[in-house]
């Protein structure tokens, strides 16, 4: 009974950790090109849904779970200013921790 027990409770911290893992800790990075999120390596993701981010300030690091884009849709890009942001690729933030 209690080696059952203990394989049960090992099961369950293992899928446990394992679910966390789509979670990313990311640092918010706004400018005058668009908002981007920024991996602990220093590569920058374009935002598509950037609206979810509009109280969150620039250097706050946030933990969210998102999905690669091969572009943003729904949205058209805003020419904000003549700088250019070399970003790594587009995502869409599906959930903010």
């Amino acid at each position: 009974m209690k080696l059952g027990f203990l394989f049960f409770s090992l099961f369950l911290l293992t899928v446990s950790t394992g679910c966390d893992k789509s979670k990313h800790r990311m640092k918010v990075i706004k400018d005058c090109t668009g908002v981007y999120l920024r991996t602990q390596n220093g590569r920058d993701f374009n935002v598509c849904n950037a609206y979810l981010l509009d109280d969150v300030e620039s250097g706050t690091t946030v933990k969210v779970t998102y999905e690669n884009l091969n572009q943003c849709y729904g949205i058209a890009p805003q020419a904000v200013c003549y700088m250019q942001h070399v970003f790594e690729g587009n995502i869409e933030i599906t959930e903010i921790y």
